[in-house]
């Protein structure tokens, strides 16, 4: 897992000034403010007040220390960005203070278990660790999910650790160089995906991310955190480029390969339609629960009929145990996907079949 911090640089909580770096090497050259200031050609009260940090060094003013004492302008200018930084820094720890209570409600344990935030913060140090795993700059940025992803669904699901997965989704898809969207080929990659269903998954996984990638589509698989309660999400992180996100939940692959192929029909016929985000156990509005209903049923439909054509259908409803193996080795897809298929239509018992549909476990 790659955490949304790796490459921050270390930053103390004390920098020492500019002003007083430049006194120090004056000190050491014997160098009075008065006979820096005829160097450079500027004023004494000028140097002074950089010297005393009420003034800030400008790029023209570096180049002259560099002509006068050294060392090099960019340093002068680098140890300049970073006492302003680090004064930044100090001013605005009262602010996300006040968002303590915010950032401890997000599922912080598990974000520091899986390197996203780092252990041990607490304060206003947690609170800007969780804003750069957001990628916002301060609370009032953050949007809660059960509004920004569903307007009209009634979240049973926690919206902090629902908003930790998609961003933890978002994260790893920023990873996956894809191409530009293709509906076409986009189509075809799930064919290709369909027969994938048969192997191990991890014969599968790295072609299933690299066959969607290449018709502009990126797939992870990211574990719910708890209380997320999400199965997958679809979502247009670009006009080229959609984003499938995964997580195991049930872990069982017959459900695995049905949510994705669900989230693929949000792709391939919703495509401006928004954000799509499955939520175990979701209610809806009354007023837009038409709506809604339609497009789900609609990628139901797309993934049942993708999995097991309609012309197939038929036969599945005399399909015995037996027969399962054969006839699921006739349609090129796992024998879980028509032992989920028998179970969901009631014409196999939840407690038959079930040595033929394998658990998923990601690293």
């Amino acid at each position: 897992m790659t955490a949304a911090t790796t490459g921050e640089l270390f930053q103390p909580d004390y920098v020492i000034a500019p002003g007083q770096t430049l006194a120090d090497l004056l000190r050491e050259r014997g160098m009075t403010q008065t006979e820096l200031a005829r160097r450079l050609g500027v004023s004494l009260k000028h140097v002074n007040q950089i010297v005393n940090g009420s003034a800030s060094i400008s790029a023209e003013f570096a180049l002259g220390l560099d002509r006068v004492l050294g060392p090099s302008a960019s340093f002068w200018l680098a140890r300049e960005a970073n006492y302003q930084a680090a004064a930044a820094r100090r001013a605005e720890r009262p602010r996300l203070a006040k968002w303590a209570g915010w950032a401890s409600r997000f599922p912080i344990a598990e974000l520091c278990d899986r390197e996203y935030l780092t252990e041990g913060l607490s304060g206003a140090e947690l609170v800007a660790d969780v804003l750069r795993f957001h990628g916002i700059a301060g609370a009032d940025q953050w949007t809660d999910p059960s509004v920004a992803y569903r307007r009209s669904q009634k979240f049973t699901s926690d919206p902090y650790a629902l908003s930790a997965w998609l961003r933890a989704g978002q994260i790893a898809a920023d990873e996956i160089a894809c191409e530009p969207y293709d509906h076409d080929r986009f189509l075809d990659a799930l064919e290709t995906v369909r027969g994938l269903t048969r192997l191990d998954p991890r014969e599968w996984h790295s072609r299933l991310v690299e066959t969607c990638a290449q018709a502009g589509v990126a797939v992870v698989v990211i574990d719910a955190f708890e209380g997320a309660r999400a199965n997958g999400a679809t979502r247009w992180l670009s006009p080229t480029k959609a984003l499938i996100q995964l997580s195991l939940r049930h872990r069982w692959e017959d459900i695995f390969w049905f949510t994705f192929f669900h989230e693929a029909g949000h792709v391939a016929l919703h495509r401006k339609k928004g954000i799509f985000v499955e939520v175990e156990g979701a209610t809806r509005d009354q007023d837009d629960a038409g709506e809604l209903e339609r497009l789900e049923t609609e990628a139901d439909r797309f993934a049942a009929r993708t999995l097991i054509p309609a012309q197939h259908e038929r036969r599945l409803q005399r399909l015995t145990l037996a027969e399962v193996p054969a006839f699921a080795e006739q349609l090129g897809v796992a024998p879980a996907i028509v032992v989920g298929r028998l179970q969901y239509m009631g014409l196999l018992p939840y407690s038959h079949g079930n040595k033929l549909r394998r658990r998923l476990v990601f690293k």
